[in-house]
């Protein structure tokens, strides 16, 4: 029986479209989302700027198009892949009616706080340019969520906390949209996934979330792949604990059936 419903997958930073083959295929035993009727692609490698990337996404979506794969069509964006998916939406609303969802897993969609990693990047010499745009400060997040955004003090925990000017733009009015994000327990964090914080990956709770919540709920772990740059600056390792939690919440939002079940 061919795949059914055609799902684009865009991955993350420094990030090569293999990357999200667990996701896609499965692993040790757990099968992935071909199994469940999904014709993955995903949208080659890019070391652009976000704005760049938007437009290498756009072309993609009418190169699926002219494959005459089926429409309307499921994105899945990774960390800054999400990003780059709501950048589509928003650089292109014309074109919102042949996205049918748009999922985000572990996306900083208010910013991440670099601290150190501008520095790490330089020094390992990778060469994604889009790193100054995953800021919270960043003129790429605030054109994408048409505001810009204020440090405050939690009285609660006594730490600053990015806060958003006014209500901001999420997806085009019609266009469901999902996140995944990890939340380490408090021993390891407890507010994120050890790169995005949870406030920031659900939009301060506006966007509908799936949080994944253990010791092992780290950035890299929420797709099953080892990502050198995240091990150098988190030290955080991958196994096959978190990922299938992040399939399975996949799997609900889109209504998807194994294809065993289907054709049974």
């Amino acid at each position: 029986m061919p795949a059914s419903r055609t799902m684009l997958m865009v991955p993350g930073f420094d990030e090569p479209s293999e990357d999200l083959e667990t996701l896609a295929n499965g692993r040790n035993g757990i099968p992935g989302l071909r199994s469940y009727g999904f014709d993955c692609v995903t949208l080659p490698r890019c070391y652009e700027k976000l704005r760049f990337r938007i437009e290498r996404l756009a072309e993609c979506v009418e190169d699926l198009r002219a494959q005459e794969k089926q429409f309307p069509i499921t994105i899945v964006g990774y960390s800054l892949g999400g990003l780059v998916a709501r950048g589509f939406l928003r650089a292109y609303p014309q074109l919102a009616s042949g996205i049918e969802s748009v999922i985000m897993i572990g996306t900083p969609n208010m910013g991440v706080a670099l601290n150190y990693l501008p520095y790490l990047v330089h020094f390992l010499r990778i060469p994604d340019l889009a790193i100054d745009d995953l800021s919270h400060e960043s003129d790429f997040l605030a054109w994408l969520n048409g505001t810009g955004g204020h440090w405050e003090r939690d009285p609660r925990t006594r730490s600053d906390v990015w806060t958003l000017d006014r209500d901001p733009w999420l997806v085009p009015e019609g266009t469901r949209a999902f996140v995944v994000a990890g939340i380490l327990t408090p021993r390891y964090g407890g507010t994120g996934d050890g790169v995005v914080e949870g406030n920031s990956a659900s939009m301060g709770s506006r966007f509908a979330t799936h949080y994944v919540i253990g010791p092992h709920c780290n950035h890299m772990n929420l797709i099953g792949h080892f990502d050198p740059v995240i091990f150098a600056w988190t030290g955080f390792i991958v196994n096959d604990l978190v990922w299938p939690h992040t399939l399975r919440a996949i799997l609900r939002f889109t209504g998807a059936k194994s294809m065993a079940t289907a054709n049974s």
